[in-house]
């Protein structure tokens, strides 16, 4: 055989063995990077997982100086593709609701419980691996909202270990960052079941801590929590849980007898508002160190039948198939409601909030309007700054739908510069 023809086969062999090296390399790497992800964010693919991280390559998340979180309820999943994860800290998952006996619904009567479903899906496994690729965190929300299934969890030590354990397996199946527990009792309790609630929340705490797990656990409280203790000893429970949620809205909602401000930073004290937010941070302020305290936000206002649209604080008309009923308005509706004209639009001081008055075109019934905007947003972050609060906590994520406003009013007020 002719020595250079030799010489050829030699370097062309020596090639492709290169190439063939090289390319075992790659697929050795693509497989070792694809294993990582499908380790580290289970609740996706790895494929979708690595495109996350390139997303928040692209896209980094900026340095906030308080913590902005949002709920993000599980009828509201097709907002996700408005959110801007590089201004967001944590999302909130709203909620999966637990039965007397400390289990998670997951069935009601033959229908898989919709807060378990979509959380149990597809959507929300990928909104966990993305918010956590982007530089955020996810929490999910434990929700008891009836007086008796409260007291049967905690006069039952069989069901708060099963509601323990299930928060456990939550935590490391879903790699979760925080748990927040949405205990709402209304009325007064039995002062008994004030302490079975700190002692349960004692236990809860313990069995996190005892698993070496990263997570925040956190409460939500309603405006008057810090005034009327009901279920909660604050005093005792602020050692306990690592932050607490004021849920400082709906001060005037659907059932109110008069049209009034959501969300009023003042007018309690000169009689004007049967509560107010100062009132509400300044209670929890006696038992809670400020930077243990997120601040509840509205994105929403409320829409009444109303007496007298042009007079402020009316009385609400009995809601009936004629006069209508009270709804709430998002953000984005607020925007896009062409009913809303500025020249019948008003600012309260006291509020700090907007109000205005319409008569419905069609049923001609008066109407008055109170909503969160861009203003009264901008005093309520200015005040959880005031107050070293650790951060604001927005209900609802997606009530803006595509509007940038309240974004870059976040950036503006939280941003690091």
């Amino acid at each position: 055989m002719d020595p250079i023809y030799q010489s050829e086969i030699g370097q062309k062999s020596k090639k492709k063995r290169k190439i063939i090296a090289v390319f075992l390399s790659f697929i050795t790497i693509l497989g070792l990077v694809l294993g990582y992800f499908w380790v580290a964010y289970p609740t996706t693919t790895p494929l979708k997982s690595f495109s996350y991280f390139l997303f928040g390559i692209t896209h980094p998340h900026q340095k906030m100086t308080k913590q902005v979180t949002g709920f993000l309820p599980y009828w509201r999943l097709e907002d996700t593709k408005y959110l801007h994860f590089d201004l967001l800290s944590e999302i909130i998952y709203f909620s999966l609701s637990i039965n007397d006996k400390g289990e998670i619904i997951r069935v009601v009567g033959n229908e898989i419980n919709p807060g378990w479903l979509q959380w149990s899906g597809s959507t929300v496994g990928d909104l966990i691996a993305k918010t956590q690729l982007t530089g955020g965190k996810i929490s999910l929300v434990l929700a008891v909202q009836n007086n008796k299934i409260i007291e049967n969890i905690l006069d039952s030590e069989t069901s708060q270990n099963k509601l323990i354990e299930e928060t456990i397996y939550q935590i490391k199946t879903r790699h979760l960052n925080g748990i927040v527990l949405d205990f709402e009792y209304s009325g007064d309790p039995d002062s008994k079941y004030q302490e079975k609630f700190t002692k349960f929340s004692t236990n809860l705490s313990s069995a996190i801590k005892s698993d070496s797990l990263n997570v925040n656990l956190s409460l939500t409280l309603l405006p008057l929590s810090g005034r009327y203790s009901g279920l909660f000893d604050l005093s005792k429970l602020s050692d306990i849980y690592d932050r607490f949620i004021g849920m400082s809205y709906d001060y005037y909602s659907s059932s109110s007898d008069i049209a009034g401000p959501v969300a009023p930073m003042g007018g309690f004290e000169e009689g004007k508002y049967f509560y107010d937010i100062s009132s509400s941070y300044k209670d929890y302020q006696k038992y809670i160190p400020a930077g243990k305290i997120i601040m509840g936000v509205a994105y929403y206002g409320w829409d009444w039948p109303v007496e007298n649209a042009s007079e402020k604080l009316s009385k609400t008309l009995a809601q009936n198939d004629k006069n209508g009923y009270a709804a709430v308005m998002s953000y984005s509706r607020m925007k896009q409601n062409q009913n809303l004209k500025q020249t019948d639009c008003h600012f309260d001081e006291l509020a700090q909030e907007t109000w205005c008055g319409y008569v419905d075109p069609e049923s001609k019934v008066p109407h008055q309007v109170w909503f969160e905007d861009e203003k009264s947003l901008g005093v309520k972050y200015d005040f959880a700054e005031k107050n070293n609060f650790s951060g604001i906590a927005i209900w609802v994520l997606g009530y803006d739908k595509d509007s940038p406003d309240l974004w870059n009013l976040l950036k503006e007020k939280f941003a690091a510069r």
